[in-house]
């Protein structure tokens, strides 16, 4: 039996994002009209309908933000997944049989987690923010896909995942605050980006994310985005095995211009064994050998982050916010995400660290990666209450 089409398929056939089918659905933005043409022409040749399920399933309200072609783009290459959130006491042992306190489904996948922390800041850091994904004909992915144009992203379908549906993810919340992850993933090829995105010289602050996952298999497309104009930014999680030596990253560094990397990964790549304040010093000397590298951001859980400029001989310190965690998933990538938005608006590095690690702090207030999104304005109130460190020269 085939499958019922899904809004995914309609982006497809039409050459549009799906966010871009979904505003000519319900009318919430105007579109061109050989755009609509399109769209019509693509409903109607795959008789698509909408999924009563996806319409009935619950949206979280998203922060209404117009979008631009005057704004900054954010294109994020990345995956969602369906998170099953599981609180329990404490993490089993093999063969242990325990009884959560609940168990929710929620979107999860570090790239639709740092799009929806990045869009959501809203004015006056207002984002163009697209996700070049996979998606199924699911009813999950319907879902996902429309809670993503709800929060503001528009997702653009490079292909169908294994099994034709969304992967999923089992997140083990203990009462800690901190989580054990089992994930199915993918990773995207080549072709899929270049096949389907057209490389232009923007117009406006462009930005080409990646995730770690996906280095190995994105090259190219980086070497491509980055002699069209784009700036690049890579979050360090997932790299692969042969991009964690000391000279691979190295190498890394020097064609990124924004990479995010915790510590543990650091610690990892350079057999760093020290206390935390003499891990950033050596990691601050490692970095001051690399002379053509991009700037670097150091981030550091409940201690907040580290920012590293790219030709500075010092770094900057940012403190996280005090808060009780109640679930840590999806920290980093809202950090980033935040970081992202505000580096492409032009401020400066410890503001946006600043914003980053307050949205990061807040978004472990909550029971799921996008369950706390924050706005511009709520961690502007909060900024009185962080206090920078003192800039502190590589030794």
């Amino acid at each position: 039996m085939n499958k019922r089409p899904t809004i995914a398929d309609v982006a497809k056939a039409a050459g549009v994002s799906t966010g871009t089918v979904s505003n000519f659905l319900n009318e919430t933005r105007p579109i061109k009209p050989a755009t609509a043409e399109r769209i019509e022409n693509a409903i109607r040749s795959l008789t698509y309908r909408p999924s009563a399920f996806a319409r009935a399933l619950p949206l979280r309200a998203a922060r209404h933000v117009e979008k631009s072609d005057d704004l900054p783009r954010l294109l994020v290459v990345g995956h969602i997944c369906v998170d099953y959130l599981c609180r329990i006491p404490v993490l089993p042992h093999r063969d242990d049989r325990v009884s959560a306190d609940v168990i929710e489904k929620a979107m999860g996948g570090p790239g639709a987690n740092l799009a929806v922390a990045a869009a959501g800041l809203g004015e006056p850091y207002g984002l163009n923010v697209n996700l070049a994904t996979a998606a199924g004909d699911d009813a999950d992915s319907e879902w996902a896909l429309n809670c993503l144009n709800r929060c503001g992203v528009d997702t653009i379908p490079l292909r169908k995942p294994k099994a034709n549906r969304l992967p999923k993810a089992m997140v083990m919340i203990e009462a800690n605050g901190s989580r054990t992850i089992v994930a199915e993933t993918f990773e995207l090829t080549e072709i899929d980006l270049s096949g389907k995105i057209d490389i232009e010289a923007p117009e406006h602050p462009s930005c080409l994310h990646i995730e770690g996952f996906q280095y190995e298999n994105m090259r190219s497309s980086i070497d491509m985005f980055r002699e069209a104009g784009w700036r690049i930014s890579l979050h360090g999680a997932g790299l692969p095995a042969k991009a964690r030596t000391p000279e691979a990253f190295a190498r890394l560094l020097e064609r990124i211009d924004m990479t995010f990397v915790n510590d543990e990964t650091v610690r990892a790549i350079f057999s760093i064994n020290a206390p935390l304040a003499a891990m950033i010093d050596e990691f601050a000397r490692v970095l001051s050998r690399i002379k053509q590298r991009g700037d670097v951001v150091l981030t550091l859980g409940p201690f907040g982050a580290v920012v590293f400029p790219r030709k500075a001989m010092s770094y900057i310190e940012v403190p996280a916010l005090a808060v009780e965690p109640i679930d840590v998933t999806g920290a980093g990538d809202a950090f980033a995400g935040i970081f992202l938005n505000l580096w492409l608006h032009g401020e400066t590095l410890d503001q946006a660290a600043r914003y980053a690690t307050i949205g990061a702090s807040l978004s472990t207030t909550a029971v799921g990666a996008q369950a706390r999104v924050s706005s511009a304005s709520e961690i502007q109130a909060l900024l009185p209450s962080l206090s920078l460190k003192p800039t502190r020269a590589v030794s």
